[in-house]
């Protein structure tokens, strides 16, 4: 099982994951009785794999429609709004797609979220980098007019990347809402799928993963 350093849901340091979710497939995991470890990967060596190859997983990513005959979902772990967020003082007079769709350049990982679903929307304006990490220090340095970035999880995102989220705001301009989820090669039976969603409303109807997500994004 693989997963993506996506702060406050992943974290990794010192050989080791922790936050939201490896918080809750730990806790999956001991419902549905899998042991299986789960290790960090670069985010486009896990998509291509858990993609292509057997018995696969991949945690967390959004769910989107152009990703959704690729894998088997289980979820959803974590939603918010997402917006586009422009750099401190730029003035920027962002309030509805068009106006992002005006603006020079707007900044996204390659294969990401965020890209696919730009993409998908017709933008054509896109800055495509090899990490949420590098976009966020060309928008901090003005070589990018946009950042499109999740309302709660962007300050976590941006501390990671070294940067004070200060240096950001956010304009008017929600591009939507996503969901992150778990997912899964295709060849992984049903069977299997059930059980680790039935595992996973579990937890939320005990209140076990509220409580994970409350103290995740308390810190």
């Amino acid at each position: 099982m693989q997963a993506i350093v996506y702060p406050p849901l992943v974290y990794a340091g010192q050989g080791r994951l922790w936050g939201v979710v490896p918080e809750v497939v730990g806790e999956i995991q001991k419902l549905v009785g899998d042991t299986s470890e789960l290790k960090e990967t670069p985010w486009l060596r896990g998509y291509e794999q858990t993609r292509t190859k057997t018995n696969q997983a991949l945690f967390a990513i959004v769910r989107i429609p152009e990703r959704e005959k690729l894998f088997k979902w289980v979820g959803p772990v974590f939603g918010e709004g997402d917006y586009f967020f422009s750099r401190k003082g730029a003035d920027a007079m962002i309030s509805t797609l068009d106006d992002a769709r005006r603006v020079h350049r707007i900044a996204v990982r390659k294969d990401g979220y965020t890209h696919q679903a730009l993409l998908a929307k017709g933008f054509t304006n896109l800055d495509v980098g090899p990490s949420y990490e590098s976009s966020y220090m060309k928008l901090a340095e003005g070589r990018v007019d946009l950042v499109l970035m999740g309302e709660r999880t962007y300050v976590y995102m941006v501390r990671s990347a070294g940067l004070n989220p200060d240096l950001f705001e956010r304009t008017d301009c929600k591009f939507g809402d996503s969901t992150a989820w778990l997912a899964f090669s295709l060849d992984v039976p049903d069977e299997v799928i059930m059980k680790w969603q039935d595992a996973l409303d579990s937890l939320k109807a005990s209140g076990l993963y509220k409580s994970i997500l409350d103290r995740n994004f308390a810190q």
